[in-house]
C-alpha cells in the first residue's frame, strides 16, 4: 500500500488511489453516529490553511461512501495526480440539517509523496 495514516495525519503517493475508512462516534455515548437526511459530510484539502480555495473537496456521492457504520473516503488517480508533492492541509467536517456544525477531523496534515514512475514535482 502507498498510504498511511498516523493520528489522522494522512500519506498519499500523487497519483495513486486509496480509501480511508471514517467511524464518527457520538463524544458522549461513544455509539456509532450515521448521518440523517440533509445532513452533509466534507472532506476539505488545501495547500496552506489560509488559502481561500479548496484543491479538493469531497463529499457523499462524491467520493465519499458510507457503509453498514462507516464512511470511506476514496481517492482516484485523477485526485493528486496534477498537485505539487508537499505538504497540504485538510478537515473533515459534519454540518447537520440543523446547521450544528462539528469539525469531526480538524486541520490535520495530508502528505503527497513523490512517486519513482511519475516525474516532476
Amino acid at each position: 500500500m502507498s498510504f498511511f495514516v498516523v493520528k489522522n495525519r494522512i500519506h498519499l503517493t500523487r497519483g495513486d488511489s486509496a480509501e480511508f475508512d471514517l467511524t464518527i462516534r457520538d463524544r458522549v455515548t461513544g455509539s456509532v453516529f450515521i448521518l440523517g437526511e440533509g445532513d452533509r459530510l466534507t472532506f476539505t484539502l488545501k495547500r496552506f490553511i489560509t488559502d481561500k480555495e479548496p484543491v479538493l473537496t469531497k463529499t457523499i456521492g462524491q467520493g465519499i461512501r458510507q457503509e453498514k457504520d462507516h464512511y470511506v473516503i476514496q481517492f482516484r488517480p485523477e485526485d493528486t495526480q496534477l498537485l505539487s508533492c508537499g505538504r497540504y492541509v485538510y478537515e473533515v467536517k459534519l454540518v447537520r440539517r440543523n446547521d450544528y456544525t462539528d469539525t469531526i477531523i480538524p486541520a490535520r496534515d495530508f502528505f503527497l509523496e513523490r512517486s519513482v514512475t511519475s516525474y516532476g514535482t
